[in-house]
């Protein structure tokens, strides 16, 4: 719990201090720290335990370094045992006013992320209450309430994480379903569910060309928050969720199956999003299409070669089946379109390993119709701390998508596999604004990128849609 108070004395207190600016610190500390990023020093002074955290030369100083120094500040008071501790913040919101708070809070919050996991003896969870300190009093009921929103987003993070790092028996298409709109309706938006029958009735080929590989009946979550009347446009946030890939006919490689129970990454991320919209109620109108299958090898599955017709009439030859997620992403966008009536078009998904290769665990790949949509993405990757990388839509590259006896070709035959996936599905946003993000390189890490991650899951893109979304989350945010 985050907590802001001016007032409130515990028997342990968070600093932050710039490398340049360390006269603020006592001259004990200054002879034994640096204050270089992320560097930190603990002792104590007159009965109170005091925690240095270094944040480095305060020009290259970004709200991104801020989050990662909070984080690393709430683990180190976890390991030192610390349940009630002040963090004064006075050196960051010098600087960043209060645009910090969510950076602070997430930071805070994201630090002291752990998987529970499926131990027979489940571990103790880390209870605290942290006092956040350094604002002017008056601003304090201000602050608390964006430290609450803050909060909500941090939690739709860490509830993605926990569903990509969910084993796949235990995470199958009619629990992530059950589970999509549980934390739906708790948020307090509409639910709906497309079902096998429904989606046969629309013509859905492509998505039921994977979803009945399985048999676990697939299924298309939609959940609705209409929180701005005034505004007529709606934003669709389409989420690849496939609980399970096994590549199909195109059987994965051993490595390749032991991590392929996190194929859901989009479909846990618009969840989240959608989720800490309704939760802060935004002034936003947004749904989440959630395509949910499992991808098996089985007498049902699609085999390469196979040719499916789509919802919106195109035809596909399928060239791999471990090319799935862009067929329910696709058929899942003309839903949206079509049945939902959406205005403009994000999808997300785990969806190429050549993002990864290309830019591994630190940019996700971002491609576009509309550069203006895409210059909002952008601003909201800032704000959240995620970045995002151009892929390019050239004319050359469009004829890679052609079939050779159907309309499209579900994966590419000579490379440049990100951009072919994302202009495979260009072909079904019907000239709507549509953006697609391959999160596929920074959806998990072996090894935590950043202080605020934590091994496995990080719930890439979450915190983005939510920005993209919410203009107004302060006052500085309005675009």
């Amino acid at each position: 719990m985050i907590i802001v108070d001016n007032q409130k004395v515990c028997s342990a207190v968070v600093h932050f201090a710039c490398q340049d600016n360390l006269e603020q610190c006592p001259a004990m500390v200054q002879s034994v720290f640096d204050g270089s990023r992320l560097s930190e020093f603990h002792t104590f002074l007159d009965n109170v335990m005091h925690v240095w955290v270094g944040l480095g030369k305060e020009d290259d100083l970004s709200l991104l370094q801020v989050k990662s120094a909070a984080a690393l500040a709430s683990k180190t008071m976890r390991k030192l045992k610390q349940t009630e501790y002040q963090v004064d913040a006075s050196a960051v919101i010098s600087l960043f006013g209060i645009d910090s708070v969510y950076d602070l809070t997430s930071g805070l919050m994201l630090g002291l992320y752990q998987y529970e996991g499926c131990y027979s003896k489940p571990k103790e969870k880390y209870q605290y209450t942290a006092y956040l300190q350094g604002f002017e009093d008056n601003h304090q009921e201000e602050i608390q309430e964006i430290v609450n929103k803050s909060a909500n987003v941090a939690q739709g993070v860490m509830m993605a994480r926990d569903w990509v790092n969910m084993p796949g028996n235990l995470l199958n298409p009619v629990t992530l379903a059950e589970k999509v709109v549980a934390e739906g309706k708790a948020a307090g938006c509409e639910a709906k569910v497309v079902d096998i029958k429904q989606a046969k009735k629309l013509g859905m080929n492509l998505f039921l060309s994977v979803g009945l590989s399985s048999d676990y009946p697939c299924s298309i979550v939609v959940l609705r928050y209409m929180g701005n009347p005034d505004d007529k446009e709606v934003t669709a946030l389409v989420g690849k969720g496939v609980t399970l890939d096994t590549g199909g006919y195109s059987l994965k490689s051993r490595e390749g199956l032991i991590n392929t129970k996190g194929d859901m990454g989009g479909a846990a991320a618009v969840t989240a999003a959608v989720c800490a919209l309704a939760k802060n109620k935004a002034k936003t109108n947004v749904l989440a299409v959630v395509p949910i299958v499992e991808n098996r090898l089985s007498n049902t599955s699609s085999i390469p070669g196979d040719v499916y017709v789509a919802m919106n009439g195109k035809t596909v030859e399928i060239l791999s089946s471990d090319a799935e997620g862009r067929l329910i992403l696709a058929d899942a966008i003309t839903y949206a379109i079509r049945e939902e009536k959406a205005d403009r078009i994000v999808d997300v998904a785990t969806l190429t390993g050549a993002i990864a290769q290309s830019y591994g665990k630190i940019r996700a790949g971002v491609m576009t119709n509309n550069d203006e949509f895409e210059d909002e993405l952008l601003r909201a990757g800032a704000r959240a701390g995620e970045k995002y990388v151009d892929l390019p839509t050239d004319d050359e590259y469009r004829e890679m998508v052609n079939g050779r006896v159907a309309d499209l070709a579900n994966s590419t035959r000579s490379g440049c596999g990100s951009i072919v996936a994302g202009l495979f599905l260009r072909e079904f946003a019907e000239d709507h604004p549509w953006l697609h993000l391959d999160i596929a390189g920074v959806s998990r890490v072996d090894k935590p990128v950043y202080e605020f991650q934590a091994e496995g899951a990080t719930g890439a893109s979450a915190a983005t849609m939510y920005f993209l979304m919410d203009h107004h989350f302060t006052a500085a945010d309005r675009f």
